[in-house]
């Protein structure tokens, strides 16, 4: 299980492994998760060339309602994504907050499993 915090007393950002998903942590209290799928793309699937790749599928973001606005969210879907990008990974985001955050942060677009533009130059 890797960990981080995000911040002075902020809450411990953790990756359970054995649960597929992330949690944030404020001592012992649960008070948000990221729940994720892997799925191994075959050889030749667009994105992995000759050898395939593994896809993190980011499905669903929650955090506990009375901690809301306080930029947990944000802080588990950027410590998800940096743990993707450290194993080489791609990620696809069914969750809309994901998806929203990957949108306003364009520094993370290239883990998608399909980045912007890379359809229409596939078509060409």
């Amino acid at each position: 299980m890797d960990e981080t915090s995000a911040g002075p007393g902020a809450v411990r950002l953790v990756h359970d492994e054995d649960r597929d998903r992330y949690e944030a942590l404020d001592g012992d209290e649960l008070v948000a998760v990221l729940a994720y799928g892997d799925e191994d793309l075959p050889p030749g699937s667009g994105n992995g060339g000759a050898l395939g790749v593994r896809v993190r599928d980011l499905r669903s973001t929650v955090v506990a309602p009375e901690r809301s606005g306080q930029g947990i969210g944000s802080a588990i879907v950027r410590y998800a994504l940096d743990d993707i990008r450290g194993q080489g990974l791609k990620t696809r985001p069914t969750c809309w907050f994901v998806k929203g955050w990957i949108g306003r942060h364009p520094e993370y677009a290239d883990l998608l499993e399909h980045p912007p533009g890379r359809r229409e130059q596939e078509g060409r």
